[in-house]
């Protein structure tokens, strides 16, 4: 099972994409909340829920208003299984959960015809909402169609016979003249009312063993209705980003012009445009390289947001997909060390690694290591990364590995490398820096291209630092005794 902590889903920008869906529905808003990951053994079940998304997608222009009502009326509704499983458990419901059954059928009522101009269109798989009215009318019996309850007099006789003899009472109440009097009408109405509330309660374990027969449509009806939520605002989030629906393989990964929603967003507010990535990834270990500021993590996380939009009935955001199901999707990366473990950060990367490993070689999998051994020497950070890239490359899974240290590459399965400032004139950024008070750095990243290119042979990381070095004009000596090492 695909499990994902919250400080994981911050850093890759699952969480932002939740927090950005509207669930109206209680139901849909429980979906959103506990995310559910398809397993590669629930594959029909996905493909029928990216159908419905998709087809949702394709039409949420043309049913711009039947949508915008659908959520009206789902908003209305309120939780009311624990009710109705009160009912088929044979408890006694109260005024209030009658009250609000008999608004969620209502409510369910209306959403039918809705669903049906909304069905004429996508042509929707599985979602069937069942005919509410038989329950109504146990709560409504004499078709009133009110909003509220009320158990009428003619639910029973003896009912009918109770209340009229109160409402005598209370009639001969308002004109009695003295004390005794009073007092004596007031006994009675107590009686009467306490007969009153043990047929009212009799009326109301009949409603709720009547209701128990369909309590189980009731609730699939519920699950329905948060589905239905639930897809609607996978819907309009691919129409906002582009999202599109992949196709499934068993093994390879293939991502064109992939994009994050949370980093397009922040880049448009600062007037600036995300450059979408591609690459494609198969059964062994691939590697990224490129410079530090070079969007190698931006990269890798990119890949894991889409692969877990996926596995959790989402289109993805690329222009073309290709993707697999896993069994697990493991991430390392810096900001998850355990401090409180008492080891270093090395050795809390090392304690991580294994954990993860474990699960990743239980099932074909998605295997992230952001900057491994990045905790120790770069001497011995280096033989360790090339060793664990070895490794991987003989595990069930797709392995990908950003790293700094040079001749790691050679030994995956896959190269990439941040196109970074290869094409760059950095004589040119040099005299951009020297006439603005911008911050450098601000400038270089404006310039950086973060796309990703296939490396074929041998490579070394790309020497962008020394290039940043150059462009933030680093002192003249320390610059030279650098160029001299290199």
């Amino acid at each position: 099972m695909i499990e994902i902590r919250f400080e994981e889903r911050v850093k890759i920008g699952l969480q932002y994409v939740l927090e950005s869906l509207h669930g109206c529905s209680p139901f849909g808003q429980e979906k959103i909340r506990r995310l559910r990951f398809y397993m590669p053994e629930e594959r029909a079940e996905l493909e029928t829920e990216l159908y419905n998304v998709e087809r949702a997608a394709a039409a949420a222009d043309r049913l711009k208003d039947q949508y915008t009502k659908l959520m009206t009326g789902l908003c209305q509704m309120k939780d009311i299984r624990t009710s109705l499983r009160r009912c088929a458990e044979g408890e006694t419901p109260d005024h209030v959960e009658l009250f609000e059954i008999k608004g969620y059928l209502q409510r369910l009522d209306g959403l039918r015809p809705l669903l049906a101009e909304i069905d004429a269109v996508t042509h929707f798989e599985g979602i069937v909402l069942h005919d509410p009215k038989p329950a109504l009318a146990i709560l409504d019996p004499d078709g009133t169609g009110s909003r509220g309850f009320y158990i009428p007099d003619s639910a029973t006789a003896k009912l009918k016979e109770v209340r009229q003899a109160k409402k005598d009472v209370e009639e001969r109440l308002f004109h009695a003249q003295t004390d005794a009097e009073k007092d004596d009408l007031r006994l009675k109405r107590t009686r009467l009312c306490a007969e009153e509330d043990a047929e009212e309660m009799h009326v109301r374990r009949a409603m709720g063993a009547a209701l128990a027969p369909m309590v189980d449509d009731l609730l699939a009806d519920a699950e329905t209705s948060g589905r239905l939520d639930f897809i609607i605002q996978k819907a309009l989030f691919a129409v906002r980003y582009g999202g599109i629906r992949p196709e499934l393989t068993e093994t390879e990964l293939e991502l064109t012009d992939m994009i994050n929603p949370e980093i397009c967003d922040l880049l448009s507010e600062q007037g600036r445009s995300f450059v979408p990535v591609s690459i494609r990834l198969e059964q062994g270990a691939t590697v990224i390289t490129g410079a530090n500021m070079g969007g190698k993590s931006v990269a890798m996380k990119t890949v894991a947001l889409n692969a877990l939009l996926l596995q959790a009935g989402f289109l993805v955001c690329a222009k073309k997909a290709r993707m697999p199901l896993f069994h697990s999707v493991k991430m390392l990366f810096d900001d998850l060390q355990s401090i409180q473990s008492g080891l270093s950060g090395f050795g809390s990367e090392i304690v991580q690694f294994q954990k993860a490993l474990t699960e990743v070689e239980k099932g074909y999998s998605l295997f992230l290591l952001d900057e491994f051994a990045r905790g120790t020497n770069p001497d011995e950070g280096a033989v360790i990364v090339q060793a664990v890239t070895r490794y991987l490359n003989g595990v069930n899974a797709i392995s990908l590995l950003t790293t700094h240290y040079d001749k790691v590459a050679e030994y995956a399965r896959l190269h990439y490398q941040i196109i970074g400032l290869r094409d760059v004139d950095t004589e040119k950024i040099r005299r951009e820096l020297s006439v603005t008070d911008e911050d450098g750095v601000a400038v270089i990243a404006r310039h950086m291209n973060y796309g990703l290119y296939r490396v074929e042979g041998r490579s070394d990381c790309p020497r962008d630092a020394l290039n940043i070095c150059r462009m933030l004009s680093l002192k003249p000596e320390i610059l030279k005794m650098v160029e001299e090492s290199y």
